[in-house]
């Protein structure tokens, strides 16, 4: 009989002294794995303000923002990852290329049915938009109501604004000329050689203010054409699956959608708040606010 109560005893001792340390092993892994970083390649629009932009910080280092920022604090909190921005060195269209090939892993900024960005995967829905509109001089702010009021006038836009297929084969319907630098877009404004600007609605209010125009323009009423801008993925990411299923989540959430629309926003108030004193141009006008009011015929 003792002998089996010893036996019983040594047999109870070993099962808690198992238990506790396979236990512990649990508790060892559990605390690895959230010690164990991923790392996300991300890259995006480079110059394209408010979604996608490199600025210098006071040390003199070039620091991106992008519009999609709340979206990535979650997918980086969430998931324990180390996002690395992928946005010097290259141009956008090289970038693109990496995602394609899988050197990076999310691409902030893509269209539907767009060429560019055939062999990736867009992840639905697209949480914000990039909405294409008409500036003109404040007294012919009544003048464009509808995109059919454009066929008859001549309008400018930057050679670099990105947009997708469809709009471009539109846009080839009208007549518009292409230039580089956002200044010019108003100099050909303010001085009647265009009738109209063509560009990105925040990008134009954020251009505009700049260079001390933002009181003297106007926005058409109409939005011309309304883009919806995704997030993309490269079917060659290492953690494609995570990734995929966290952004599609993330996009379906009302509530981080209302947040990237409110950083847009910030985004937009902050730079017009940083260049409110800028003196306009004259673009070799004597009184380009006289100029600007005086009523007159929209050239044919």
């Amino acid at each position: 009989m003792m002998k089996f109560s010893a036996k019983i005893i040594l047999l109870s001792l070993f099962v808690a002294f198992f238990s506790s340390n396979c236990f512990a092993f649990v508790k060892y892994e559990e605390k690895m794995a959230k010690r164990l970083v991923r790392e996300v390649k991300v890259t995006g629009f480079l110059d394209f303000t408010p979604y996608g932009y490199n600025i210098t910080n006071p040390q003199g280092r070039q620091e991106y923002h992008t519009v999609f920022s709340p979206l990535l604090e979650i997918f980086k909190k969430d998931n324990n990852l180390q996002l690395t921005y992928k946005t010097r060195k290259k141009t956008y269209d090289d970038f693109v290329q990496d995602v394609r090939r899988g050197d990076v892993d999310v691409l902030l900024g893509a269209y539907y049915n767009t060429e560019k960005y055939h062999g990736l995967e867009l992840i639905y829905p697209a949480i914000i938009s990039s909405p294409l509109t008409v500036f003109v001089l404040p007294n012919r702010v009544n003048d464009i109501k509808e995109i059919d009021d454009l066929k008859n006038l001549k309008g400018v836009r930057l050679a670099d604004e990105p947009l997708n297929d469809f709009v471009k084969e539109q846009i080839a319907q009208y007549n518009i000329e292409t230039v580089d630098k956002p200044y010019d877009l108003f100099e050909r404004l303010f001085t009647k050689k265009v009738d109209y600007i063509l560009v990105n609605h925040y990008r134009g209010l954020i251009e505009a203010a700049k260079i001390g125009l933002k009181n003297q323009i106007s926005v058409a009423k109409q939005t011309i054409w309304n883009m919806p801008m995704f997030l993309a993925v490269s079917k060659f990411a290492k953690d494609r699956k995570m990734i995929t299923k966290q952004l599609t989540t993330y996009c379906k959430n009302e509530k981080i959608k209302q947040q990237v629309l409110d950083n847009l926003n910030s985004i937009v108030t902050d730079i017009e708040k940083q260049y409110s004193g800028v003196v306009p141009p004259t673009f070799g006008l004597e009184n380009p606010s006289q100029e600007n009011t005086t009523d007159e015929k929209i050239s044919q």
